[in-house]
C-alpha cells in the first residue's frame, strides 16, 4: 500500500498543481482586463472632453464667421452634422468593444486541453 499511497499523494499534488496555474492563469487575466478597462474608460473620457471643447469652439467661430442671415441655417446644419458624426463614432466604438476575445478565455481554453487530455489511469488495468 506505501507506493499505492505514494502514488496517489504525487497525483493529488499534480491536481492542485495544475489547479494553482490555472487560477494564476485566471488571475494574471483579470488583473489585465481590469487594466485594459480603466485605460480605455480615461482615454475615452479625455478624447470626448477635448473633442466637446473643439466641437464647440470650432462651431462658435463658424457661425460667428457666417452673414447674420445664414446663421439659423447654419446651426441647423452644423446639429445635423455632429448628429450624424456621433452615430458613426458610437457604431465604431461598439465594433471595437465586441471585437476582443472573452474574459477568461486563456484559461478556459487551457482547461478545454486539461479535459480533453487522455488520463493515465483510464490507460491502467484493472
Amino acid at each position: 500500500m506505501g507506493a499505492l499511497g505514494d502514488a496517489a499523494r504525487q497525483v493529488l499534488a499534480d491536481v492542485l498543481d495544475i489547479g494553482r496555474t490555472r487560477l494564476e492563469l485566471a488571475t494574471v487575466e483579470i488583473e489585465e482586463e481590469r487594466l485594459r478597462l480603466a485605460q480605455l474608460l480615461l482615454g475615452a473620457t479625455m478624447t470626448l472632453f477635448l473633442l466637446l471643447v473643439a466641437v464647440l469652439l470650432g462651431a462658435a467661430w463658424l457661425v460667428l464667421w457666417c452673414p447674420a442671415e445664414h446663421r439659423v441655417t447654419l446651426l441647423g446644419a452644423l446639429a445635423g452634422g455632429f448628429l450624424a458624426a456621433s452615430g458613426a463614432v458610437g457604431w465604431r466604438w461598439r465594433q471595437l468593444a465586441h471585437a476582443k476575445p472573452p474574459l477568461l478565455h486563456a484559461t478556459l481554453a487551457e482547461l478545454q486541453r486539461d479535459r480533453a487530455a487522455p488520463a493515465p489511469a483510464a490507460h491502467g488495468g484493472g
